[in-house]
C-alpha cells in the first residue's frame, strides 16, 4: 500500500483574492452547478480545495492567467511540481480528476472547446490498492462481540464505532451517506433513515435492524442527557459531522480487532449484500437495497460466488 502523500500547502488567502477574475467567476458558477446536482458537502469541499490550490500556483508561476487560457503544458508543469514536492501518484490522480471535472463543466457550458486534461496520461504507479473484503458470518459475530466489549469499556468514541460498523453493515450505505446522516432523518418506528443523499444525487431510504435501532436510540438519549453538541449528526462531534476520514480510520481500527487490517468502509457494503444473498435474499431485492439502477453492478461487484453451494449443485448433475 502506498505511503501517505506529502501535504502541499499552496493556499494563501490574500493571493486567493487576487486570482484572475474570470477564473473566480467560473469557480462560483461551478460551485452552484455542484450544489444543484446535490453533490455532498464533503465532495464539493474537496473539489474546491484542489482548484483553489491550483489557482494559487497559476498566480505564482503562470502569470495569473484565466483557466480558459491554461494549456496542456501549463497543466503538466503544475502536476510535475506537485510530484517533485512529494505528492504520490494517488494524490496527483485526485488532483487531475478535480481539474478535469472543472474543465468538463466548462465544456458542458460551451465555454471551452476541449479539455486539456484529456491529453495528459494519469500515473499508474504508487496507487493505493483497496483489498475487497467480504466478511463471513463468523467474522461479523466476532466483530459484534469485540465492539460490544470495546463500547462497554468506556473508551472515547467506543459507542460511536460500534454503531458505525453495525449501521454500515445493516444499511449497506456508502461512507459519504453515513457521515452525513442526521438524527431528524431517523424513523425508529419504521426502522428507516429517510431522504438520504447518496451517490449521483439520489435521494434514498435506508433500512436498519432492531439491534441498530437500539444502538441508535441509546446513543441519541446519552448525547441529549450529557448535552453533547453533535450538530444534529448521528456521527458528529463539536457541532459537525466527523467526516469520511474519521470513519475510514474507524474502519481500519475495527478491522484490526478481527484480524482484517485491510478493512475499509466500502467493505461493510460488500459484506452486508453478500450475507443477505447467503441467507436467501433475492438478488433483485439486494440490488434495490443497495440503490443500484440495475442488477449488473450488484452481481459484478457486490456478490461473490458461493463456491460451496456451487460445488454441491454441480455434484447433483455430475457426469464423470
Amino acid at each position: 500500500m502506498a505511503e501517505r502523500s506529502k501535504r502541499i500547502e499552496l493556499f494563501d488567502a490574500k493571493k486567493a483574492e487576487q486570482v484572475n477574475g474570470e477564473t473566480l467567476a467560473l469557480l462560483k458558477k461551478y460551485k452552484m452547478d455542484m450544489e444543484l446536482r446535490e453533490l455532498s458537502k464533503n465532495t464539493i469541499l474537496q473539489y474546491v480545495s484542489d482548484l483553489q490550490q491550483w489557482f494559487i500556483y497559476i498566480y505564482d508561476n503562470q502569470g495569473n492567467k484565466s483557466v480558459k487560457e491554461i494549456t496542456e503544458d501549463d497543466l503538466t508543469e503544475f502536476f510535475y511540481f506537485c510530484k517533485t514536492e512529494g505528492n504520490n501518484s494517488r494524490r496527483i490522480k485526485r488532483r487531475m480528476a478535480s481539474l478535469s471535472a472543472f474543465y468538463k463543466f466548462m465544456r458542458k457550458k460551451r465555454l471551452i472547446i476541449e479539455n486539456p486534461c484529456e491529453f495528459i496520461d494519469r500515473p499508474k504507479r504508487d496507487t493505493d490498492v483497496n483489498v475487497q473484503t467480504f466478511l463471513t458470518q463468523e467474522q461479523v459475530f466476532l466483530l459484534k462481540y469485540r465492539l460490544k466489549e470495546y463500547a462497554a469499556s468506556g473508551v472515547k468514541n467506543g459507542k460511536e464505532m460500534q454503531l458505525y460498523a453495525m449501521f454500515s453493515l445493516s444499511t449497506m450505505a456508502r461512507v459519504n451517506a453515513v457521515a452525513n446522516i442526521r438524527w431528524d432523518q431517523i424513523d425508529y418506528a419504521e426502522r428507516t433513515c429517510n431522504d438520504v443523499l447518496e451517490k449521483e444525487g439520489k435521494i434514498v431510504t435506508l433500512y436498519f435492524s432492531e439491534d441498530v435501532k437500539e444502538l441508535l436510540f441509546n446513543l441519541e438519549h446519552e448525547r441529549k442527557e450529557k448535552g453533547i453538541d453533535d450538530g444534529g449528526y448521528v456521527f458528529g462531534r463539536n457541532g459537525k459531522s466527523v467526516g469520511t476520514e474519521v470513519l475510514t480510520y474507524w474502519a481500519h481500527k475495527i478491522g484490526r480487532m478481527i484480524d482484517v487490517p485491510t478493512l475499509h468502509p466500502h467493505d461493510f457494503r460488500h459484506s452486508g449484500s453478500q450475507l443477505l444473498k447467503l441467507n436467501g435474499c433475492p438478488i433483485e431485492q439486494i440490488s434495490e437495497l443497495l440503490n443500484h439502477s440495475g442488477l449488473d453492478v450488484t452481481k459484478k461487484h457486490y456478490l461473490k460466488v458461493d463456491k460451496k453451494k456451487m460445488r454441491a449443485d454441480k455434484d447433483r448433475y455430475e457426469v464423470a
